[in-house]
């Protein structure tokens, strides 16, 4: 659905990158597992930021007002093994002065295809905390290069934690990521957002003094409609690749509503 979904807005501008980058992330890899046999599950894999899709930053809004916002997030990490990931979560946002956000995110994530026989089935709660600042907004420079006076651009920086308890027997999964996105926003009534996510994460320790300390780049991107039907709803569909070992492609939904005065 994602793929067809860029191949739709590949004829309007921007469509040539986005496919570029639905190329680069949907590709085979000759690190993806290519044995039926059952996968342990990653910290990065199993906490936020890898369980869930990536999400544009929030639109800049009016600096004498605060902003409440809630959202809801499914996500489904494929090309692993015989097993796949599925995660659900919901979140509370809070845009401060119509800029940087914080927020707060629950959810539950279970593997698919899973075979008791051969492998530890079941799910695991997870949870996480993050921080959106945005730096710099642009509108001039990007709306006459897009041709669209409506057009404007925010780069910014992310922080996030992510906790998942009894990922494994015994074992919790604890990360910390930073991030660079960048939103490009276009029309006036429904926004149409493109975006990119590039990022570190870090498994730290949070279970035994024997759990591996590992850092991983990731990749994401994705398309958005801001304001769908009225003010302050915005759907989003992302992907995303863990640039480490068997984890995969991530593909999934993020709705967000935003409390306008």
């Amino acid at each position: 659905m994602l793929l067809r979904t860029l191949s739709l807005f590949a004829s309007g501008r921007g469509g040539l990158g986005l496919l570029l980058f639905a190329g680069a992330l949907s590709a085979p890899s000759f690190l993806r597992a290519q044995t039926l046999q059952s996968l342990p599950v990653m910290p990065v894999e199993a906490t936020p930021i890898g369980a869930l899709p990536p999400i544009a930053l929030p639109m800049p809004a009016s600096r004498d007002n605060s902003y409440w916002g809630l959202r809801l997030q499914t996500g489904q990490r494929r090309e692993r093994g015989q097993e796949d990931l599925l995660a659900v979560a919901a979140g509370v946002d809070y845009q401060v002065s119509g800029g940087s956000t914080f927020g707060v995110t629950g959810g539950y994530q279970w593997r698919q295809n899973c075979q008791p026989s051969t492998s530890v089935c079941g799910g695991h709660s997870l949870f996480g905390a993050r921080a959106r600042f945005n730096i710099v907004t642009g509108g001039p420079t990007i709306a006459g290069m897009l041709g669209d006076k409506a057009a404007s651009s925010t780069l910014g920086t992310e922080l996030g934690f992510g906790y998942a308890p009894n990922v494994t027997p015994g074992g919790n999964a604890c990360t910390f990521d930073v991030g660079v996105p960048l939103s490009i926003a276009m029309l006036e009534r429904i926004r149409l957002v493109t975006f990119v996510t590039p990022g570190v994460v870090w498994d730290v320790d949070c279970s035994s003094a024997n759990t591996p300390r590992l850092q991983s780049y990731l990749l994401g991107f994705g398309l958005g409609l801001q304001q769908l039907g009225f003010r302050g709803l915005d759907v989003h569909v992302g992907a995303q690749r863990i640039f480490r070992g068997t984890t995969g492609v991530q593909f999934g939904v993020s709705v967000t509503w935003v409390r306008l005065p």
